[in-house]
C-alpha cells in the first residue's frame, strides 16, 4: 500500500496558486484559509493576530511542512512567527525583487531558485531544517543587511526584532544598532532589476554563509552587476539625557533634521493640516499617538505620505509610528519611548526647536529640561476598544523590542 504524500500546510488570506504547485511537486497541499476579519489597528497588531490565527489553524492539522505566501509584510512575518512556535520545516514565498523577498531569502526561508513548491515538497519528505535550526544571530544579521540594502525601513527592524524574540535569539536589539548604519545604502530599483541573488552577492564578505531551506546561502550566487548606488540609509539617533531613540530613514547625503516643530496628536490631524496649508516649509512635522500602545498596534502613516506628495511638501517627519513603505524624503520613526508611554516626543509643542544630528547620532531640542518636565504628558485620543486589540494595547512591547505582546 502506497503511503500518503506528506502534508504541506498553506495558510493564506487570499486565494493562492500554490496548492496546485505543491501537488505537482509530489506533496499533499493542505490549504488553510485564515479569517479575513481582523482587529483594527497598526502593522504590529495585524502581525500578532496573523501569528495566532496561523498557529491555531495549523496546530491540529498533522502537517509535515509549511509554505507561507503573502504580499503583506505583517502577514508574512506573522505566519513565520507561528512557524517558529510550531517548529515545522517552512518555506516563504514573498513577492520577488522586494525588500521582503531579500530579507526572508537572506534569513534562510526563501530559495534563491524561486522553486518554493519543489523545495517545500522535498522538506516535507524528510529531515529538512526547521526554524529553530535556521534562526540565529548570523541569519538575522544577513536578513537585516539584505533587507535594508534592498530598501527596507524601520518596519523591517520591528518585525525582525519580534522574530528574534520569538526564537530566543539574544542580543539582536544591540546588533541592529550597529549593523543598520553600516549596511550599504539602498537602491530598490536596482534590486528589482537585478534580483535578490545579485543583491546578496553585492554584500560580499558582510554576508554570512548560513544554512537555508535549500542549502548554503552563498552557493550559486552570481557575479555582481555594476551601477548600484545609494538611495536611502538607516541611522539611529539618541537623546543623551532622556535615553529617547529614533530610527531615521534618510536619503543619502541628506542634511540633519532641523527646524521648528509642528506637533499633532494623531495622523488624521496632521493630514488635515497638510492639506489646508497649515504646515509650511522648514517645519519638522511631529506626529504622536502612532506607537504600539498609543496607535493601537503601531500605525504606518500611509495617509500622511499621500497628503505630503499631493501638496508637494518636502519636510522631515518625526513620529512614534512608521513611515509608508514607499516613503521618500526623511522620516524619523518608531520614536521610543512612544508618546503614550511618556516619551519626550509627546512633550514637543508647536514652535519648539528640534535637531536630529545624523552624523553624531544625537537628538537636540531647544527646550530646557525643567520646561519639558513641567508640560502635561501626552494623552491618546483614540479609543482603546475591546477584545484582542485592547489586550494588545495594554501589554504591547516597545517598537524596537518587536512590538509584540509583553
Amino acid at each position: 500500500m502506497t503511503p500518503p504524500a506528506p502534508g504541506v500546510g498553506i495558510p493564506f488570506f487570499e486565494p493562492s496558486a500554490y496548492p496546485d504547485a505543491v501537488d505537482a511537486a509530489g506533496a499533499e497541499p493542505v490549504p488553510l484559509r485564515l479569517p479575513a476579519a481582523r482587529p483594527t489597528g497598526g502593522v504590529a497588531l495585524s502581525r500578532e493576530w496573523a501569528t495566532d490565527a496561523t498557529e491555531i489553524s495549523c496546530a491540529e492539522a498533522g502537517l509535515d511542512a509549511l509554505l507561507l505566501a503573502s504580499d503583506h509584510t505583517e502577514d508574512l512575518f506573522g505566519m513565520l512567527l507561528a512557524a517558529v512556535r510550531l517548529d515545522l520545516p517552512t518555506v516563504c514565498a514573498p513577492p520577488s525583487g522586494t525588500p521582503l523577498s531579500a530579507t526572508l531569502t537572506a534569513l534562510g526561508f526563501g530559495p534563491l531558485s524561486g522553486d518554493v513548491a519543489g523545495v517545500v515538497a522535498e522538506l516535507s519528505q524528510g529531515d529538512g531544517p526547521r526554524p529553530s535550526a535556521l534562526l540565529d544571530n548570523f541569519s538575522l544579521a544577513n536578513a537585516l543587511r539584505a533587507g535594508v540594502a534592498a530598501g527596507g525601513g524601520p518596519e523591517l527592524v520591528v518585525h525582525l526584532s519580534a522574530l528574534a524574540r520569538e526564537a530566543g535569539v539574544v542580543g539582536f536589539s544591540q546588533m541592529v544598532r550597529v549593523l543598520a548604519p553600516e549596511t550599504p545604502a539602498s537602491e530598490p530599483a536596482w534590486t528589482r532589476e537585478n534580483g535578490v541573488p545579485a543583491l546578496l552577492a553585492s554584500l560580499g564578505e558582510d554576508l554570512h554563509d548560513a544554512p537555508t531551506v535549500a542549502g548554503r546561502l552563498k552557493d550559486g550566487l552570481p557575479s555582481v552587476p555594476g551601477g548600484r548606488e545609494g538611495h536611502h540609509r538607516l541611522v539611529f539617533v539618541r537623546a543623551r539625557a532622556s535615553g529617547a531613540e529614533v530610527v531615521c530613514r534618510v536619503p543619502v547625503g541628506a542634511p540633519d533634521v532641523a527646524g521648528q516643530c509642528r506637533a499633532f496628536s494623531t495622523e488624521a490631524a496632521a493630514v488635515r493640516a497638510v492639506r489646508v496649508g497649515e504646515v509650511p516649509d522648514g517645519t519638522v512635522l511631529v506626529v504622536n499617538g502612532c506607537g504600539p500602545r498609543g496607535g493601537g498596534g503601531l500605525l504606518r502613516l500611509d495617509a500622511l505620505g499621500v497628503a505630503l506628495r499631493e501638496v508637494g511638501l518636502h519636510i522631515p517627519v518625526v513620529t512614534d509610528g512608521l513611515s509608508p513603505a514607499d516613503a521618500t524624503g526623511t522620516w524619523a520613526c518608531i520614536f521610543t519611548p512612544e508618546a503614550a508611554m511618556g516619551g519626550v516626543i509627546g512633550l514637543l509643542r508647536d514652535g519648539d526647536a528640534l535637531r536630529l544630528d545624523l552624523e553624531g547620532g544625537h537628538i537636540r531640542a531647544g527646550i530646557q529640561a525643567g520646561e519639558l518636565e513641567a508640560r502635561e504628558p501626552f494623552e491618546a485620543t483614540e479609543q482603546i476598544g475591546a477584545g484582542y486589540a485592547a489586550r494588545y494595547r495594554r501589554s504591547a512591547l516597545p517598537a524596537l523590542e518587536g512590538a509584540g505582546f509583553g
